[in-house]
């Protein structure tokens, strides 16, 4: 049975891939989170990684840890860590695993790149030709190229990613929905939405194989399918979220927000190399499937008070108009 070393154990993709291991024989994950080791200090990286690596015979690494606030990312304390956990902390990763001769699959982020309306890029397209709009992006890229460096150093790209384990544009719309009649979307950004569960499946199939991925970057997102072959719109994204929960909010489209960091128009991520993920509405749906079943719950429970109140009403009615029959035969009288 493999033993894999996860980084970042408690953020939303390492707590997918964490708990997936629970009920599973083939493989033992040993997590890591912030509470165990400081990605800001460099000798700290190294001593605790190399010694639990070779302590517990760890088959492998997997760093699903980064420093995600994006517009953060562009100052201050933010900046600091960003660069720190992002940009430096890999290479020091990157040194424990190659010093015991082991993998490392280290997750980086789409925003590695930067592209045109509906531009959509394979593992090996050049990241200097398309260079990244903020700071997160420039920190993620300098931690990819780190990891690189290793032969046996993989990048697993992904993008928009949403889980049952924390906070996410997906669980971010579902709340607004709830709450506003009105939703402002940006019309013309591009992505490639990922599922968390669909993701850890794949890395853990990747992880746990005899054989090491023949591809050094891997791009593990959820398929699209027909009109979305050049990647999602955000708008699309979240007109899918409203039609498959049955929301009447209103969806406007505008051209873009103001935000501390740019975005990139498209990002949309290829997978032409690892095993191909559920389509990403297929991927939505699973997520949102618990929700929708405690939405229309409360839908059926709605539903049942206003008829037993239109009963009700309905009774008052008849029971008012017979007292006044009654009043007026006795006024007759």
């Amino acid at each position: 049975m493999k033993k894999i070393l996860l980084l970042g154990a408690q953020g939303m993709l390492g707590s997918e891939i964490f708990n997936i291991s629970l009920d599973r024989e083939d493989f033992e994950i040993v997590p890591f989170s912030r509470f165990n080791l400081d990605l800001t200090k460099e000798e700290e990286i190294i001593e605790k990684l190399t010694a639990v690596i070779a302590e517990k015979n760890i088959d492998a690494v997997v760093n699903a840890s980064a420093y995600t606030v994006v517009d953060k990312c562009e100052s201050g304390k933010g900046e600091e860590l960003s660069f720190a956990i992002n940009a430096v902390a890999p290479r020091y990763i990157t040194q424990a695993c190659s010093e015991q001769n082991i993998p490392l699959f280290h997750f980086s982020t789409d925003y590695v790149f930067s592209g045109d309306t509906n531009q959509s890029f394979c593992e090996n397209d050049d990241t200097e030709k398309f260079p990244p709009m903020n700071k997160y992006g420039m920190h993620k890229l300098f931690g990819e190229k780190e990891v690189l460096q290793y032969d046996k150093g993989f990048v697993l790209r992904t993008s928009w990613l949403a889980g049952q384990y924390g906070q996410n544009f997906v669980n971010k719309m579902v709340h607004l929905m709830k709450n506003v009649s009105e939703i402002k979307i940006v019309k013309n950004e591009w992505g490639s939405p990922s599922f968390t569960h669909d993701v850890a499946e794949s890395v853990i199939k990747i992880m746990i194989s005899d054989t090491l991925p023949k591809n050094k970057i891997l791009h593990i997102v959820n398929e699209r399918s027909g009109e979305y072959k050049g990647g999602v719109s955000r708008l699309a994204f979240v007109e899918e979220i409203k039609e498959y929960l049955g929301f009447e909010t209103r969806i406007t489209p505008v051209k873009t927000f103001d935000t501390v960091a740019k975005r990139p128009i498209s990002t949309a991520l290829n997978n032409t190399m690892a095993e191909k993920l559920p389509d990403w509405k297929d991927g939505l749906h699973v997520f949102l499937a618990k929700e929708k079943e405690k939405i229309e719950k409360k839908r059926a429970v709605e539903k049942k008070k206003q008829k037993a109140a239109e009963i009700y009403r309905a009774q008052q009615e008849k029971l008012r108009a017979e007292r006044a029959e009654n009043t007026k035969e006795e006024t007759e009288k």
